[in-house]
């Protein structure tokens, strides 16, 4: 099943998908083929404004640009490569998953990237001990 181009790999209706400009061929694709009823958020760790281009999502599939640019404190230059994108994982787990949530038929996906990023990935592996038996990748 997994080899035919034709039958969609992410079907759940609840999505979280983390990634940065690397990623976006390959998100590209996966949104694409999310059914119109998906819910969730896209977030996308960016440098600055000029890597934003459109994406096409299901009306309630949400997507946010974090610019590492555009940081919050006084110290001149970008935010620490992954530092935003392990935030926002980190941030939406704790709100829409939390712990006592029965993951017993739960119809989620959960799509990380930012593979250069070691503060994405620990904040990966935390988000993927507590899912159980959910769908992630």
């Amino acid at each position: 099943m997994l080899d035919d181009p034709l039958v969609p790999l992410y079907t759940a209706t609840r999505v979280l998908f983390v990634g940065d400009s690397a990623d976006l061929p390959a998100l590209r694709r996966i949104l694409a083929d999310l059914p119109g009823d998906a819910y969730g958020q896209v977030f996308i760790e960016i440098a600055s404004r000029i890597q934003i281009e459109p994406l096409l999502v299901p009306d309630a599939v949400t997507v946010s640009w974090l610019r590492r640019d555009l940081r919050s404190s006084r110290i001149d230059g970008l935010a620490p490569r992954g530092a935003l994108a392990a935030r926002a994982l980190t941030a939406w787990a704790s709100e829409w998953m939390p712990d006592d949530v029965d993951s017993d038929g739960a119809d989620f996906t959960l799509w990380v990237g930012c593979a250069t990023s070691p503060r994405v990935d620990a904040a990966f592996r935390r988000l993927h001990a507590s899912l159980h038996e959910r769908d992630a990748h």
